[in-house]
């Protein structure tokens, strides 16, 4: 069983390491993190220290990883930010995070963008797609309405999946290739899986992995 970020224990951790180390900011003037993905780029503004709830800091896949979690945050945005891979040691992982505090810090005084006009996106395998706040907002007002649930989503994006891609992840190439009617589909129900929660769907995923809580591509 893989690291739960949502286990109470872990989150009373987290929250408390979170208070150390903001004692710890370091300068990162003239530094920058390069947005690996759309969704990286889309969500960065709103990754501010004041929203930060708590540092998650464990060992997993022959090495340590440390994660920034926040509160708060707009439907699609990941609320969770971690090292890239995992580092050798526990020092490294803190150092890591630690600088990722320090440049959430920045952001504290610069107001995020309005989110009702911010395109989100949907990591669907390999290829990103963009999901309207309009239509996300939409779908995240019907939720309480509706008669299923996240599984019911994830199995009918698997369902797309392979009709988009076959036995393989979607990719771009893959994603231009399918017909109008089956992207217009599998955009509705990214957007639908956002208002759930799921931040991404890969292929074949763990049966432990929670896509709820994934963090952004490119950083973890």
């Amino acid at each position: 069983m893989g690291y739960k970020h949502s286990n109470p224990q872990n989150r009373a951790k987290a929250a408390s390491l979170l208070r150390q180390l903001k004692g710890q900011l370091v300068d990162v003037t003239g530094v920058r993190v390069e947005a690996l993905s759309n969704v990286y780029a889309a969500a960065e503004a709103y990754w501010q220290l004041s929203k930060a709830a708590g540092v998650h800091l464990y060992q997993e896949g022959g090495g340590w990883h440390a994660d920034l979690e926040f509160k708060g945050l707009p439907h699609g945005i990941p609320r969770i930010v971690g090292t890239p891979e995992p580092v050798a040691t526990r020092a490294e992982a803190i150092e890591s995070v630690v600088e990722m505090m320090s440049m959430c810090a920045q952001r504290d005084n610069v107001p995020p963008p309005d989110p009702a006009t911010g395109l989100r996106w949907f990591r669907f395998g390999e290829h990103q797609i963009p999901v309207d706040p309009r239509m996300l907002q939409h779908f995240v007002s019907r939720v309480p309405e509706v008669a299923f649930d996240a599984d019911h989503i994830r199995k009918e994006l698997d369902v797309l999946r392979a009709d988009i891609s076959g036995d393989a992840p979607v990719t771009a190439d893959a994603w231009e290739a399918a017909e109008f009617q089956l992207r217009y589909d599998a955009s509705r129900m990214c957007c639908a899986a956002m208002a759930f929660g799921i931040m991404q769907m890969s292929y074949d995923p763990p049966a432990d992995l929670d896509l709820a809580l994934a963090a952004a591509p490119g950083m973890h």
